[in-house]
């Protein structure tokens, strides 16, 4: 006695994405930058689920999930399953077995499915700024020139002139907001 199985096609187009799109003709987990040398950079992981799939009169025939899978990289995936009477209570998920595609999830007349896709890291090379723009940064704390950036430890201050004795010099005075400062280490005189 031959048997034939007989296929319910799956809509990935519509379901429940989660850091996942579908671009392609395919999953694809959302990139979020480019690196310096024009690779795309993507989320660590992501997942989909399936809408609700009635499996009408195939209830006992509902073993196994068929799958063509293309991973580009060296992601890796899983895949579940859960299945439900009335769509209201589920089972618990259970990942399907890779041999075979078949599932572990009692039959039942509706069901889900979801794939978890992985990024595996991998090193990157990013460049924020290279700071050559002299003064790009206008931050009275910040030195930003001479491709470097550094906090300022040196802080010009010009008082207004108090008192002026004629041969013996000039007395100059200025107010220092101590919210600014967390410390100072020294005040030089010149």
């Amino acid at each position: 006695m031959a048997t034939q199985e007989i296929g319910i096609p799956i809509d990935l187009t519509v379901g429940v994405f989660d850091k996942l799109i579908y671009k392609n003709n395919a999953l694809q987990l959302i990139d979020m930058a480019t690196d310096d040398n024009q690779n795309p950079v993507f989320v660590d992981s992501g997942t989909w689920i399936s809408e609700p799939i009635w499996i009408k009169d195939k209830i006992t025939s509902f073993k196994r999930v068929s799958k063509t899978i293309s991973v580009k990289g060296n992601g890796t995936y899983k895949i579940f399953t859960s299945s439900s009477p009335d769509q209201t209570s589920w089972s618990p998920w259970e990942e399907i077995n890779y041999v075979d595609g078949s599932i572990a999830s009692p039959p039942d007349h509706y069901a889900k499915i979801k794939i978890e896709v992985f990024a595996n890291k991998t090193n990157a090379i990013f460049t924020v700024d290279d700071f050559n723009i002299p003064d790009k940064y206008s931050n009275p704390f910040i030195n930003s020139s001479d491709g470097i950036l550094e906090l300022k430890t040196q802080y010009p201050l010009v008082g207004t002139q108090d008192m002026n004795w004629n041969d013996q010099g000039k007395l100059f005075i200025t107010r220092i907001n101590k919210s600014k400062y967390i410390a100072i280490n020294n005040i030089e005189v010149i």
